[in-house]
Formats: structure tokens, C-alpha cells, sequence
């Protein structure tokens, strides 16, 4: 297993860790769900991949007791991430936020917290406070963010008062690469590390002929897996380490094995110049929001009546969400790929950033092109996510 250092700590964590969803919600999980659970936890944690992340609304929080269970008895051999959810952002929600977290773990410290989303409606500020206290405290011992804007990471770098933030968690893959414009950069010139996630865009990282080709070829040339490879270009970046998720065991140790693969920077320049993807403009109204797969298992708008209404507590709120991109912070563009609808209304069909999608609606109606990615034309095959 490969490490790299956790900003400029000296702690050194795996460059491939593990994602924690995928038990099920406390009132659902299928018992055998359970069980492939932990074994694929303590599978994963006998291979090297130590970084377990995970956060307190997980699964309604199940994800954390059950990352609890499969460590129990290996607390000092693993390294432990969470985040709280936005609605906690001030600081009596931080404070009850790591009680619940250090409970369903089993546990009296967390290595690494993270605000899981910034919050319009508290000063970032504020929520560094109360990170400072818990690292003071020694509940914390490193704290970071995730899915942060650089101008919001500088401004809660400012903030945190006992050193340095040392992480932002941050989507990342072939299709989005746009943190390479300017997170990335800040993070390489600062030292802080990218924990990078949704690796496969959720299972739907689809690809042209020729870049699949491409990926065909660089995998077999280093007899691995087209998988391997994407994840092997991942973590190339200096910075970056990478999370992956999955329920299957061959599956696991495939991706444990991806961190030692070593590409060779003519690999890196060859997929770099394949997968060259820039964002375009898109109408709204030609986007098809629906659930794409019949595994989605989050909630999802399909109107705007009902995502002004956010029944389900999403949060930031779509609505907190317009104003940031009235003022400029869309995070990252949404993802698109070429409609199933047959009905002539749409081109395209959403299949990550409804969320964004909608708060885009909210901020500058349907009249104005939002940004988007657009997949390939084939799909990576459901048997391959990881």
C-alpha cells in the first residue's frame, strides 16, 4: 500500500482508502447487507486501506455504527474520518454533532472532521471556532473540509485557529476535473491534501470508444483493470489520495492493489490529453431530471415546486444554494449525458448534481445555459463500480 502524507502533518495515511456507504438506512439494512458490510471493512483494513470515511448522516448515521463495529478492537491501526452535515454548522451543532459521531463509533477521538458543506447561514468563521475547540479539547485531532470552493477554503483556512486545515474532500474524476483550474494548484502550492471521491461519478463514468480504448490499453499494459488505471490517475496527483467504495470483495482488492500501480507520465499525459473534457452551456429546460438508475436510493426533486419546498431537509438547501451562485460559488458543474426520453423534449438526461441543478433554476431560470459536463456515449458497466 502506498502512503502519502496528510498535509504538512507528518501523518501518513493510505493513498486508496474506504468510502463507508452501503449497508443501508438502520431501518431497511438487509441483514446479509450487514454482514458483507464488515466483511469488506475488515477485509479492506487487513490490506492496507486503513482511511475509513464515513460521517454522521451516512445512512441516518447506521454507517457510523457500523464502521464502529468492524473496528472495534483495531482502534489504533485505523484512521478515522467524518464529517457533520451543514445544518450543524454553528457551534452548538458542531458540539453535538461529534458526541453523536464518538458514540456510534465507539470511540473517544476522531482522527479527522470535516464540515461536510459550507452553510450561507453560518460564518464560516463560527464553524472554525468550534473545530479549533474540539482539536484543542483533543476530540479532533486534525480538521478539514469537504466541498468547498477555494475561496471558501481560504477564508476557513484563515479562520481555524491550531495550525492549518489539512484536507478538502472533493469530487474527482475524468469526466470533472475542474479542480485542476484552481483547487488543485492551491492545495499543491499550500500543502493540503485532496481527498477525492464519487471516483466513477457514481457508476456512471461513461466513455467514448476511443477513450475507453485508451484505458483498455494503459490497463493491459500494466495487467490490471481499466478501474485500477482511473484510480492509478487519481492518486498520481501529488496531492490527492482517493476513496472507493464497494460491496464486493474481488472488487475491494482490486482497488487496494490500485495504489501501488505506478503510471508512467507518458500514461499520464496520454489519459490527460484523452480525457480533456470542458464544460459547456446547456438550457435547463432541455435537461431530463429523473431518477436515472433504479438504485438510486437519495431523494430526488423532479419539480421545482418540490425542490423549493426541500420536504426531504436537503442541506444547503436548494434555495441557500441560488443565492451562493447568484454570487458567483457554483461549485462545479452538473453532469449530463445524451437523453433515453424519447419524447423530443430533452437532449440530455441529469445524472449528478440535481441538487445544483436546481438551485441554478431557482437563481437564473430556465433561460440560462448552466454548465454542464457531458458523458460519453457508453456506459461504464454497472458489474465494474468500485
Amino acid at each position: 500500500m502506498r502512503y502519502k502524507e496528510l498535509g504538512k502533518t507528518g501523518v501518513k495515511v493510505p493513498a486508496v482508502g474506504q468510502g463507508t456507504i452501503g449497508a443501508g438506512r438502520r431501518r431497511d439494512a438487509r441483514p446479509e447487507r450487514v454482514k458483507t458490510r464488515l466483511e469488506v471493512l475488515r477485509r479492506g483494513i487487513a490490506l492496507g486501506m486503513t482511511f475509513l470515511d464515513t460521517g454522521e448522516d451516512y445512512e441516518d448515521g447506521y454507517a457510523e455504527e457500523r464502521l464502529g463495529k468492524a473496528i472495534k478492537g483495531m482502534r489504533e491501526k485505523v484512521f478515522i474520518s467524518s464529517k457533520f452535515q451543514p445544518a450543524h454548522n454553528a457551534f452548538p451543532g458542531v458540539m453535538a454533532a461529534i458526541e453523536g459521531s464518538l458514540k456510534r463509533l465507539g470511540t473517544d477521538y476522531i482522527d479527522l472532521y470535516q464540515v461536510q458543506w459550507p452553510n450561507a447561514a453560518v460564518p464560516v468563521a463560527e464553524t472554525m471556532s468550534a473545530l479549533s475547540a474540539l482539536v484543542k479539547a483533543g476530540k479532533v485531532r486534525l480538521a478539514g473540509v469537504s466541498n468547498f470552493t477555494p475561496d471558501q477554503l481560504r477564508e476557513a483556512q484563515a479562520a481555524f485557529q491550531p495550525g492549518k486545515l489539512v484536507s478538502v474532500q472533493t469530487e474527482y474524476n475524468l469526466l470533472d476535473r475542474s479542480i485542476e483550474s484552481d483547487l488543485l494548484p492551491y492545495c499543491r502550492e499550500n500543502r493540503v491534501t485532496v481527498i477525492a471521491y464519487n471516483l466513477l461519478s457514481q457508476g456512471h463514468l461513461y466513455f467514448g470508444e476511443k477513450e475507453r480504448d485508451i484505458l483498455e490499453k494503459v490497463a493491459e499494459k500494466h495487467g490490471g483493470t481499466v478501474t485500477q488505471v482511473i484510480i492509478a490517475w487519481v492518486i498520481s496527483r501529488p496531492p490527492v489520495i482517493a476513496l472507493t467504495n464497494t460491496m464486493d470483495l474481488r472488487h475491494l482488492e482490486q482497488n487496494a492493489a490500485a495504489a501501488d500501480l505506478r503510471l508512467s507520465q507518458a500514461d499520464i499525459n496520454l489519459i490527460d490529453a484523452t480525457f480533456n473534457r470542458q464544460p459547456v452551456l446547456v438550457l435547463p429546460e432541455r435537461i431530463r431530471v429523473a431518477s436515472y438508475d433504479a438504485d438510486v436510493s437519495h431523494t430526488i426533486y423532479t419539480t421545482l415546486e418540490e425542490t423549493i419546498a426541500n420536504a426531504a431537509g436537503i442541506q444547503p438547501s436548494p434555495t441557500a444554494l441560488a443565492e451562493e451562485i447568484k454570487n458567483g460559488q457554483m461549485l462545479r458543474p452538473v453532469e449530463l449525458v445524451r437523453t433515453r426520453d424519447t419524447s423530443g423534449r430533452y437532449d440530455y438526461d441529469l445524472i449528478h448534481g440535481r441538487v445544483r441543478y436546481w438551485a441554478w433554476v431557482i437563481a437564473h431560470g430556465r433561460q440560462a445555459p448552466i454548465p454542464a459536463f457531458v458523458a460519453g456515449e457508453r456506459q461504464y458497466a454497472k458489474s465494474e463500480r468500485q
